[in-house]
């Protein structure tokens, strides 16, 4: 069977101050448009999306190009899709969104704390790479880099998290080692197109 690679959203505020959030929000969106086969894409049985933009109701869209599968009820997901293995694992892309209580007046710098206090605890081998402030849809988020072990090998993690009217989007892109640039640059090119939709 061949496995994905995790992604850890790491939302500490949640594990620590909200037990009783629902831990399974896995769905696909159903203002996406129905994934297209490519033919000769991939072995039988398996979907292989044309570019497609994922609008959810949730807040968000999301451009995903070519070669890039639904993954139906990933644990924790709103959205996720993978794409070709490599190695052991298959590049994986997931959306997570989750609500925060309006009075624990979390901020995006108290959930990037502790995360970040965490992260060593469920990442093991854990190298930070880099960290940015950037903007999503005006909003700020962190943007971080980070590799690690996965279950069945090296990964590197790259996710956004943004905060906006008490809701947290986590977009994570996990890729093997050995990835290829050209499907890097695809994931990459997911992320970026992360917008929020909600007012």
């Amino acid at each position: 069977m061949t496995r994905f690679a995790p992604s850890f959203p790491l939302l500490a505020l949640a594990l620590l101050t909200l037990p009783a959030l629902p831990s399974a929000l896995a769905q696909t969106t159903p203002a996406a448009p129905a994934p297209v086969t490519a033919p000769g894409a991939t072995p039988a049985g398996q979907k292989v999306i044309e570019a497609i933009t994922v609008t959810s109701d949730k807040g968000y869209s999301i451009k995903v190009p070519s070669g890039w599968t639904p993954l139906k009820n990933a644990p924790g997901a709103d959205v996720a899709f993978i794409n070709k293995t490599v190695g052991q694992l298959r590049p994986t892309v997931t959306v997570l969104v989750q609500d925060i209580p309006a009075d624990l007046k979390a901020t995006l710098a108290d959930i990037r704390d502790l995360n970040a206090r965490k992260m060593p605890e469920v990442v093991p081998s854990l190298k930070m790479l880099g960290e940015k402030t950037i903007k999503v849809s005006g909003q700020n988020a962190i943007l971080w880099n980070y590799s690690g072990d996965g279950d069945g090998g090296k990964v590197r993690w790259t996710q956004v998290l943004t905060l906006k009217n008490n809701r947290l989007f986590t977009v994570t892109l996990v890729t093997p080692t050995g990835t290829p640039q050209e499907l890097l640059d695809s994931g990459r090119a997911i992320i970026n197109s992360f917008t929020l939709t909600a007012k």
